[in-house]
C-alpha cells in the first residue's frame, strides 16, 4: 500500500516531465511543480525501495525552494536502513507513516504547498539529503541536489502588428485653407491699412499662397476666397459688404502674386450665423441655449433674421456686437494644388525632410516599408502620415501600430480613436488590449476580428492562451 505525505493541497494544473539524472539518483518520479495565487506546489513520488542504506543509517530528504535571495524549506521525507527502522519504530520515535524502510518500503506520495512572492519567479527546487547513523558512530553527511529549475516570470505576448496599405490615388491633389480676420470700418469695403492687424492677416494669405507657388513640384490649380459679414444692419447691405470686402482681398492678393486671374474664385456669406453659433457653443454666455435654438430655426427669413434676433435678445446683443461680431467679419481662403508623384525611395526620404506636405500616404507607406521594422525612421514615416492626414483612418491605424511597437500605448489609444471600426481597427484595439494586459477585452475584440476575416487574429488569440498558461504553469525543467 502506498503511503501519502500531504503538507497541504492545491488544485492546480500540473507540469510533468520525465525523470532525469538528479531525480533518478534520488529515486524520485512523477515530479510536478505548479504555481497559483503566490503559492507553489511540489508533487513527487519517492521510492524507498530504491535506496541501499547501511542498517544503522537514516537519510532525510528535505525539499527546498531556493531563489537568488531567499529560500523556503519544506517538510522532509525520511528513509532508514533495517536496524535503524526497527529501532525507531520499536522505541516509538517514528511510525511507518513518517519513516520508510530502505529497500522495501512503499512509495511515498509527497505534496506540499508553500507561499512565495515575486522573488521566487526564477528559482530552483533543491533536495537537501542529510545522512546520519543512530549509533552516532560516524559524522553526519549532507548533500544538495537540484531537481527542478523554475521560471514563472511573466511572459510578454508578441502579437503581430497589421499595417494596411493606403488606397492609391492616381492624382495628388492637396488643399491648404485658413482664415484671415481683416478688419473693415463699419459699412465700408476698402481695406484700411491704419488698422495695425490688417497687414499681418493679409500676409498670412500671401505666405500660404507663395509657399505653394515656390514649391517646384507643385502646380496651383485654384484659389478660393470667401468673405463673411457679421449679422448686423440690413441684410441687403450685408450682401454688399461681404461681396465687396471679398473683392478687395482678392485684388490685394492678385496684385502681390503671379497667378493668372482665372484661378481666383470668390464667394460671400452676408451674415455669418454659423460663426456666431460656433462661438455660442464654445462659450458659456447667458441665454446661449435660446440663441442657438434661434439660429437653428430656418423658418425666419434671412432678410429679417438679424432684426428679429436683436429684438428677441436685447440684453445679450450689445455684448455680442462689441466682443463677438468683429471676429465674424473674416475672409476664408483655400488653395488647391497638384504635386507630382515620387517613385524613388531616396527621393521620398529627401522630400520628407524638406517638404513633407508634398507626400501622399502611399509614398510615406513605401518609405516605411523600405526601413527596418521598428526602427526610428520606420516609426517616423507612419507618425508623419498621421500628422499630415489626421482624418485618414488608415494613417491613424498604421501610426497606432507603430506607436504600440514602440511601447507608446496611450498615444496608440488616441490614434485608434480616429481609426474607424473596420476589422483591422478592431484587431489593432485587441492587440493594444493585450499589450496593456487587459486579456479579457483583448479576447473579445480578437474574436470579432477573426470572425470578420483578419488572418492575424488567431495568432494573437494563441498569444493570449500562451500568456494565461504561463501565468499558471510557467517554465519548469525537471533535472
Amino acid at each position: 500500500m502506498k503511503k501519502t505525505f500531504m503538507a497541504s493541497a492545491a488544485l492546480l494544473l500540473s507540469v510533468m516531465a520525465p525523470a532525469q539524472t538528479n531525480t533518478s539518483r534520488l529515486h524520485i518520479s512523477g515530479m510536478s511543480v505548479n504555481r497559483g495565487n503566490e503559492m507553489i506546489t511540489l508533487n513527487m513520488t519517492v521510492d524507498p525501495a530504491g535506496f541501499r542504506l547501511k542498517g544503522n543509517d537514516i537519510v532525510t530528504l528535505t525539499p527546498m525552494l531556493v531563489s537568488a535571495s531567499d529560500s523556503v524549506e519544506m517538510p522532509p521525507v525520511r528513509i532508514a536502513g533495517k536496524q535503524a527502522w526497527y529501532a525507531q519504530v520499536r522505541d516509538g520515535l517514528d511510525s511507518p507513516l513518517t519513516l520508510s524502510r530502505a529497500g522495501k518500503g512503499a512509495p511515498v506520495e509527497y505534496s506540499c504547498t508553500v507561499e512565495c512572492g515575486a522573488g521566487f519567479d526564477e528559482s530552483q527546487i533543491i533536495i537537501r539529503s542529510d545522512t546520519t547513523a543512530i549509533c552516532n558512530c560516524k559524522a553526519p553527511l549532507t548533500g544538495l541536489t537540484p531537481v527542478a529549475d523554475l521560471d514563472f516570470r511573466p511572459v510578454k505576448a508578441r502579437p503581430a502588428y497589421r499595417y494596411v496599405a493606403p488606397k492609391d490615388s492616381a492624382e495628388k491633389i492637396f488643399n491648404l485653407s485658413g482664415k484671415a480676420n481683416i478688419i473693415f470700418k463699419v459699412n465700408r469695403t476698402e481695406i484700411d491699412w491704419s488698422y495695425a492687424g490688417n497687414h499681418a492677416e493679409l500676409d498670412t494669405i500671401l505666405r500660404t499662397i507663395n509657399a505653394v507657388r515656390d514649391n517646384s513640384d507643385a502646380t496651383v490649380e485654384a484659389i478660393w476666397l470667401t468673405g463673411y459679414a457679421s449679422p448686423e444692419g440690413s441684410y441687403a447691405n450685408n450682401v454688399r459688404l461681404a461681396k465687396g470686402r471679398t473683392e478687395a482681398v482678392k485684388e490685394y492678393v492678385a496684385a502681390n502674386s503671379t497667378f493668372p486671374a482665372s484661378i481666383y474664385h470668390t464667394s460671400s456669406v452676408p451674415e455669418d450665423w454659423a460663426g456666431l453659433r460656433e462661438w455660442l457653443v464654445e462659450h458659456p454666455a447667458p441665454g446661449r441655449e435660446r440663441m442657438v435654438e434661434f439660429i437653428d430655426d430656418r423658418s425666419i427669413p434671412a432678410e429679417t433674421r438679424n432684426d428679429v434676433f436683436r429684438a428677441r435678445f436685447p440684453e445679450e446683443y450689445p455684448f455680442l456686437l462689441a466682443n463677438v461680431y468683429p471676429s465674424l467679419r473674416h475672409t476664408d481662403y483655400r488653395i488647391r494644388y497638384r504635386v507630382r508623384r515620387y517613385y524613388d525611395v531616396e527621393e521620398i526620404r529627401r522630400v520628407m525632410r524638406t517638404n513633407p506636405r508634398n507626400l501622399s500616404l502611399n509614398e510615406l507607406f513605401l518609405l516605411a516599408n523600405s526601413c527596418e521594422p521598428g526602427s526610428a525612421e520606420y516609426d517616423e514615416a507612419f507618425q508623419m502620415a498621421a500628422r499630415l492626414y489626421p482624418d485618414n483612418l488608415t494613417a491613424n491605424l498604421n501610426a497606432a501600430n507603430s506607436a504600440m511597437n514602440q511601447g507608446r500605448y496611450a498615444e496608440a489609444e488616441r490614434l485608434l480613436d480616429r481609426a474607424g471600426d473596420d476589422p483591422e481597427a478592431i484587431y489593432a484595439r485587441g492587440v493594444l488590449a493585450i499589450m496593456t494586459d487587459d486579456l479579457d477585452k483583448a479576447e473579445e475584440l480578437l474574436l470579432r476580428a477573426r470572425r470578420d476575416g483578419v488572418p492575424e487574429a488567431q495568432g494573437a488569440l494563441d498569444e493570449i492562451a500562451r500568456v494565461r498558461e504561463s501565468a499558471t504553469r510557467g517554465s519548469v525543467r525537471i533535472l
